[in-house]
């Protein structure tokens, strides 16, 4: 199906190509993740027509999967599970997604590795289950009274000057003043390390990228699932059948020209040819990186914004060496003293975690983040001199193979984050006073938070404003 749709909507942009047509909507939508596709099915179930333009072939962004040949399972690359927030899962289950819990193999035997020699890290030990719980709860007390500040947006964000200093605070402290470090490994081995330097940013952004969603997960108090197929995938490719011909896959936005009566795109699609959407709305569902951003005629005020954004780089899928055995995990860790009281983490650039994937032949997931200069070709050195490191180190058995990827993804730019001096100058309101601004509006993780969920949640704030006066 997501083949003849991409033909569908190329035939329909090649059609608006001729002299004169354009195609024309209430919103056009720029990006197909998971924010871009809820608003699409959102849009379009309120009544209103849509046009989603998408570099890629298919829609979900980070959601998608590796078909391995070996054992015939299809197993999730990005996005492992959803985790239910405020309802959220009526979105699949509009899509007729069913929704099971996940399943997870035998448990791994884990190693933690300093990552600057590859050599394990003497005496580190992880807390036990009870203090891990119980740092857990500690956290999630201590950032309850801000969650309306920030979830599903920031739409309630406070004003400067009544910030409170928790969120402002580098999360390191945070963390020693609520007494919950012992909650940090398990954190940071799953989402948090993604941050970047993840100790040092602003506890906002670090909540952003763990904080409560997965403090309520490991703590059994927010339900999580996937699709009875077992693929995250399954969602956006319904969403795709549903849409149909509004959707232009591997086609890249040219030009904008923006105004209060309107937006118009010049699209090119994979054959060269080049068309125009006119619409009434603009809907940036994309990160807001310089290079994103820039075919969308951004004025001084704008580029002031979101050039303050900083952002590292995520990368994630599955490779295959001969001294990567079945049944192990190799965490990274520093060995400063701060290390052995969970208050200290490897920055960018890391492998984060190599983990062996269950009922697989020596297939191993990688976890990495890069700077926000990194790219897929230092990444993946960095990734080799790991183990080559590790093997020279003895921490992995020694054999004269080289890293062969199954699967290498590229997640580019995430967890936008400014300095805590930004977020005091009022950046919140002036990042969220762009919504609308010359009939343009904005979703994603950098005005919300880096789950799914979340983003969906958000959407439904957001995009009732959207549609008012059309």
């Amino acid at each position: 199906m997501r083949l003849y749709y991409a033909t569908v909507a190329l035939g329909q942009l090649a059609a608006a190509s001729r002299p004169g047509q354009c195609i024309t909507r209430d919103v056009a939508i720029i990006g197909g993740g998971a924010s871009g596709s809820h608003a699409a099915v959102w849009l379009r179930d309120h009544g209103y027509s849509i046009v989603l333009v998408e570099k890629n072939n298919r829609l979900g962004g980070h959601s998608h999967d590796y078909h391995d040949p070996e054992t015939g399972l299809d197993i999730n690359v990005g996005v492992q599970t959803w985790v239910d927030y405020q309802g959220s899962f009526a979105f699949p289950e509009r899509m007729n997604v069913t929704i099971v819990p996940q399943a997870r193999g035998p448990p791994n035997t884990e190693f933690y590795v300093n990552p600057k020699t590859g050599q394990l890290v003497p005496d580190w030990v992880p807390p036990d289950n009870a203090e891990v719980t119980a740092a857990l709860q500690r956290f999630l007390d201590a950032l309850m009274p801000y969650e309306h500040m920030v979830h599903p947006g920031y739409f309630n964000f406070p004003p400067p000057n009544q910030i409170p200093e928790d969120l402002l605070m580098p999360f390191k402290d945070f963390v020693k003043k609520y007494n919950c470090s012992a909650a940090i490994p398990r954190l940071w081995d799953s989402t948090a390390s993604g941050v970047g330097d993840t100790m040092n940013v602003p506890t906002l952004y670090a909540l952003q990228g763990s904080g409560y969603i997965m403090a309520r997960t490991f703590l059994g108090q927010a339900a999580s699932g996937v699709p009875s197929s077992g693929r995250v995938a399954e969602l956006y490719e319904k969403v795709a059948d549903f849409l149909g011909s509004d959707v232009l896959f591997e086609t890249m936005v040219l030009t904008t020209t923006r105004t209060a009566r309107g937006v118009t795109l010049r699209v090119k699609n994979p054959q060269g040819k080049t068309s125009c959407i006119e619409a009434k709305r603009l809907l940036l569902a994309i990160e807001p990186t310089s290079q994103n951003l820039s075919p969308f005629d951004l004025d001084k005020t704008e580029r002031d914004v979101f050039g303050k954004f900083k952002f590292p780089t995520s990368y994630v899928g599955f490779l295959r060496h001969p001294s990567l055995q079945n049944g192990f995990s190799y965490a990274v860790r520093t060995t400063s003293p701060e290390s052995y009281t969970y208050l200290d983490f490897p920055t960018a650039p890391v492998v984060g975690r190599l983990y062996y994937l269950s009922g697989t032949n020596a297939l191993y997931r990688f976890i990495a983040v890069g700077t926000e200069k990194d790219t897929s070709n230092n990444i993946k050195k960095v990734i080799s001199k790991h183990i080559k490191d590790m093997i020279e180190a003895g921490t992995l058995p020694p054999s004269n193979g080289t890293v062969e990827y199954a699967v290498f993804a590229d997640h580019g730019h995430m967890h936008a984050h400014v300095t805590a001096k930004e977020l005091r100058a009022g950046f919140i309101q002036k990042l969220y006073s762009l919504q609308g601004r010359k009939n343009t509006w904005y979703t994603g993780a950098a005005w919300s938070g880096q789950f799914s969920t979340v983003l969906w949640k958000f959407n439904e704030e957001l995009l009732p404003r959207l549609i008012q006066g059309l």
